[in-house]
């Protein structure tokens, strides 16, 4: 029932043939989980019964009601009749949404089942009670979107961040919304919509943990029973995938009683295949690379199951973040699904599962997969899923073709229009829901628990940062959380896999501008979470993102990311145009497809090529000086300046964010009027940098006696691996 190579999806998924239609697209959903008996795809034209307004029909998915126009409803009534099929004794019948905002209430033939309330997330409603194989039923769903889920308190009017309007009167959300600011955020049911047959006992889930440092691996299994009495089952598992020499599995009789769900936990399994099995990130970029990926087989009775997982481990290390116990620095940008949900593709609105440019390869479109190569052609090796939630497909691509990921919850406190002290457990329950649907993917290295809570006007829970660890570490106690603040650094929670990232206030008070400012801590990881916005959309602020990186980098921070590329690149996704959308500063994105066609030929572009790379070679008083770029965001803005024979010192930090090997070899050469003009000296080094650091090293030469230019032309390889930068871009005035 799911498909086992997301890159490879087929082409006609990753379009809608006109506004509105629907998107009928497995993979969207993840290639892992149980298999059903039998499965009934639920998307096309339901009965929609807007609150307050005429019955009209609508699609399922359909990217949800706001996409497809209607704009002010607050809450509807889907309708529709489903045939089940009949396909086993005591089958277990289950109605699963892939993603609803937000309260769902069930009912089949008039009788209710359920009700749930979630963010971006899925719902699954057990109907085996109220069909009857091989029968014909009425389903109807009523949905409460964000503007029927508020609180009756004022809200009072707040400052947040520059930039941003301040907090208008009106009641605040009781749920997640994501982006508050965003008239496109996904209302109703969207992603995707399935009548799923299972038997009667059946595996509902798996949560797979895997220790590099122990060198094992161990799993839990939810077995669930529908039937009326207890029922013993052998579960059974065996890894596939790879073509290694996989440890076997052991096998376990469970016992579980009627109408229940029991949990087994399988290990820890000796893993023993070495370094080569981990999963690694693309870093150094190779293009096409694939990252190592393994199955999980499982069967209990008739059910069976696949998940896909990566054997690897990430970890926080004092001040510093360690994968597979090797020390990593976090360069990336924040994935702001809000900000897409503004495009116009048939309707605003769910731009994760129906724009092009977050959907398989296509005709036209080269999709998700195209924009993850961006990234890391960009040597960005990390993006942050910023308040709305990522796909399972994307996930999966990222997991396939090694792109870490931060995981972050659709808690926000700007704006001030959640209110989290009256929707504290709607919070909470999201948080675990979106933990739990993740945890497989090797490629979320982190969870983000909230956004910018600290800027919410309303105030928050004395415990609240607290308690969404707390239900972080119930579900997955494998990974680091953090929270990204705009000042509040929560001192009261000094767990060690804890860390606070600070948004656009500086140490001396100051808030926006350029920066090189991490806020250093002895304690635990830090760096900078959002900084440059709102002048993203400028060329000088994009090339500050190169510039305040470099910088942050010798000042040893775990984790930078400039905000956003959403605004500076938006054609990082494939499919934006400059008219797509206005960003979250209500300005167009500087750059898309329709005025750079060729983006890595781009001064800005290039120059983060440089900032971002792994083995960065950097004339640390260049950079300096270039800092500030100019409105034109020029690289150099101002070239450097060399006395005519005059001998010449400057200082080259070194950088080894790579995975393996601290040996980095560079050369230089000093050019006489271009990058590739006579060579009038030249010289190298070999330096040991430790893995995740850098090194100064100092080189000397004597300037030319004549010509207006010289180029300092610097690389830097390592063995086995041949060059990987290269620096010529750099060049001075050659004064008398």
């Amino acid at each position: 029932m799911r498909r086992s190579r997301i890159v490879a999806a087929a082409a006609a998924l990753a379009t809608l043939a006109a506004p509105g239609a629907a998107l009928a697209a497995p993979d969207l959903d993840g290639v892992s989980g149980p298999d059903a008996l039998a499965e009934v795809d639920l998307a096309g034209r339901w009965t929609f019964e807007p609150a307050g307004g005429r019955p009209t029909t609508i699609e399922v998915p359909g990217g949800g009601w706001v996409k497809q126009g209607h704009r002010t409803v607050k809450r509807a009534v889907y309708r529709r009749t489903i045939t089940v099929p009949d396909v086993a004794e005591n089958q277990v019948t289950v109605l699963d949404l892939g993603a609803v905002n937000h309260r769902a209430t069930v009912f089949v033939d008039g009788r209710r089942v359920g009700t749930q309330t979630t963010s971006f997330t899925s719902q699954s409603h057990e109907l085996s009670g109220r069909v009857r194989p091989g029968g014909t039923h009425e389903l109807a769903i009523e949905v409460l979107g964000r503007e029927a889920l508020i609180a009756d308190d004022g809200r009072p009017a707040t400052p947040t961040l520059p930039g941003v309007p301040t907090g208008a009167l009106g009641a605040g959300y009781l749920v997640p919304d994501g982006g508050s600011w965003s008239e496109g955020i996904a209302q109703g049911i969207f992603r995707s919509a399935r009548l799923r047959v299972y038997p009667a006992v059946h595996i509902a889930g798996a949560f797979v943990r895997t220790s590099v440092e122990r060198d094992e691996l161990e799993y839990d299994v939810w077995i669930r029973n529908g039937s009326s009495s207890p029922q013993a089952v052998e579960l059974t598992g065996a890894l596939t995938g790879g073509g290694f020499a996989y440890p076997s599995l052991p096998s376990r009789t469970v016992t579980v009683p009627a109408g229940s769900t029991a949990k087994v936990t399988i290990g820890p399994v000796a893993w023993g295949l070495g370094r080569e099995s981990w999963w690694w990130p693309n870093v150094p970029y190779r293009r096409g690379y694939r990252a190592q990926l393994h199955d999980l087989r499982l069967q209990a009775g008739g059910s069976r199951a696949r998940y896909r997982f990566g054997f690897r481990e990430f970890r926080q290390v004092g001040t510093t973040y360690e994968l597979n116990g090797v020390r990593v620095n976090h360069r990336g940008d924040s994935l702001t699904g809000a900000i897409f949900d503004r495009i116009d593709h048939g309707g605003q609105g769910d731009a994760f599962h129906t724009f092009p440019g977050f959907l398989p390869p296509g005709e036209g479109n080269p999709g998700w997969p195209q924009a993850v190569d961006n990234y890391q052609r960009l040597n960005y090796n990390v993006v942050r899923i910023h308040q709305v939630p990522a796909s399972p497909y994307m996930l999966d691509v990222a997991d396939e073709m090694g792109l870490m990921l931060i995981s972050e919850s659709a808690i926000r406190g700007s704006e001030s229009k959640q209110d989290f002290k009256a929707g504290r457990e709607n919070m909470l329950a999201h948080m675990r829901d979106l933990v739990v649907a993740e945890r497989n993917h090797p490629a979320v290295v982190r969870w983000s628990q909230s956004n910018e809570p600290d800027a919410n006007g309303r105030g928050e829970p004395p415990s609240f940062q607290r308690d969404l660890y707390d239900v972080v570490m119930a579900a997955d106690g494998t990974r680091p959380v953090s929270v990204d603040v705009t000042s509040q650094t929560y001192e009261d929670m000094p767990d060690g896999n804890f860390s606070v990232y600070q948004h656009y206030v500086n140490a001396d008070g100051t808030i926006g501008g350029w920066t090189d400012d991490v806020h250093p801590r002895d304690d635990r990881p830090f760096g900078r979470g959002e900084f440059i916005w709102p002048l993203n959309n400028t060329p000088q602020g994009f090339m500050w993102f190169a510039t305040t990186v470099e910088k942050m980098r010798e000042k040893d921070a775990s984790d930078v990311r400039p905000y956003s590329l959403a605004g500076a690149w938006g054609s990082a996704i494939p499919g934006v145009r400059r008219t797509s959308y206005l960003a979250d500063n209500n300005l167009p994105p500087l750059y898309g497809e329709d005025n750079l066609p060729d983006p890595w030929s781009n001064e800005q572009v290039r120059r983060n090529q440089h900032a971002f790379h792994p083995v960065l070679v950097a004339d640390a008083g260049y950079w300096e000086e270039q800092k500030l770029s100019g409105p034109l965001g020029r690289w150099p803005a101002t070239p450097g300046v060399l006395r005519a024979g005059a001998q010449v010192s400057r200082e080259l930090v070194v950088f080894n964010d790579t995975f393996s090997g601290r040996q980095v070899d560079v050369s230089w050469e000093l050019r006489l009027g271009s990058g590739d003009g006579l060579v009038l000296d030249e010289g190298g080094f070999t330096a040991a940098v430790p893995l995740g650091e850098c090194v100064r090293r100092e080189i000397d030469f004597t300037a030319p006696a004549a010509g207006d230019r010289a180029f300092l032309v610097l690389s830097a390889s390592k063995p086995g691996h041949g060059e990987l930068f290269r620096e010529e871009d750099q060049w001075f005035v050659v004064a008398p």
